[in-house]
């Protein structure tokens, strides 16, 4: 009997000093739909919500994410930096991003996070495809950068690609061109940093499974975490009864290697649907 005791010691104590060289890491990801706020902006095409209807909206937005309380939240869909600190607060991140992008109505990508970042704006990038050598993000394709306590380099690369609302026979030729542009926006990260970092890329992408932009992301070597679940218990939306994935979480080969015990889940909670038409998704792993 003392010798299973002394056993079972040295098993948890070993177990203890393993998970104190072990870091864990949690993302989450969700196009949120439409978080205006309630002020009427002249130059933009926006909605404006009532007093009411916004602080639901916050309200229900910020009790999802509690729930479930990652140490990231990259976001689509929010208005401005207002509403972003609005709801950081609420849910009581310390660190929140956004940049003013391209969308005619004003609907932007964002991160709130628990590590501070070094945060960039790709907006500018040209995304060109044949007939439209000017073209750039439908919003933008953000970088967030940043260093755990134990020195480990991130960048997450978050964005929120064209829609097919409104198709004017070209919107996969546009997703492929701005798939492209996150290439690119990667290649710069690689090419300014003395190692490689480990990569997290989430957004909307607005394509579903095995289409060319995700065809593109594959040949590229990225791996694209939502094809190692099956489509009927792990999709981010349904259209006209199918469920599909629009919305993704993708790592680059160095991280898919070093992740432990990862867990990919798709929230498909009846709140969920008072907030937006998408699902959120959240990746945790230890290092």
């Amino acid at each position: 009997m003392k010798l299973k005791k002394i056993t079972l010691l040295l098993i948890l104590t070993f177990i203890c000093t393993i998970s104190a060289y072990c870091e864990s890491l949690s993302i989450m990801h969700w196009n949120i739909a439409n978080a205006f706020d309630t002020i009427e902006e002249p130059k933009k095409n926006d909605t404006v919500l009532s007093p009411e209807e916004y602080n639901d909206k916050m309200s229900l937005t910020a009790g999802i994410i509690k729930k479930h309380m990652t140490d990231i939240v990259t976001l689509c869909e929010v208005e401005n930096i207002n509403v972003l600190q609005d709801l950081a607060t609420r849910c009581g991140y310390e660190y929140f991003y956004l940049i003013e992008g391209n969308d005619p109505r004003g609907i932007d990508v964002a991160i709130m996070s628990v590590y501070e970042m070094t945060y960039k704006s790709n907006k500018d990038m040209p995304t060109p495809y044949p007939g439209n050598p000017r073209y750039k993000f439908s919003r933008d394709c953000v970088t967030g950068q940043f260093q755990t306590p134990e020195g480990k380099n991130f960048c997450i690369v978050t964005t929120h690609l064209k829609s097919s609302f409104r198709d004017d026979g070209k919107s996969e030729m546009k997703r492929d061109a701005q798939v492209k542009g996150m290439l690119n926006v990667i290649e710069n990260i690689y090419n300014t940093e003395k190692t490689e970092p480990y990569l997290i890329v989430t957004g909307d992408l607005n394509a579903t499974r095995y289409s060319s932009p995700l065809q593109i992301l594959e040949k590229a070597g990225l791996k694209i975490l939502n094809y190692k679940e099956k489509q009927d218990d792990f999709y981010t939306y349904i259209y006209k009864k199918e469920k599909q994935d629009l919305d993704y979480i993708i790592v680059n080969q160095k991280l898919d290697k070093a992740m432990k015990r990862p867990k990919l889940q798709a929230i498909h909670d009846k709140m969920v649907s008072d907030v937006s038409d998408h699902y959120p998704i959240i990746l945790k792993f230890d290092l």
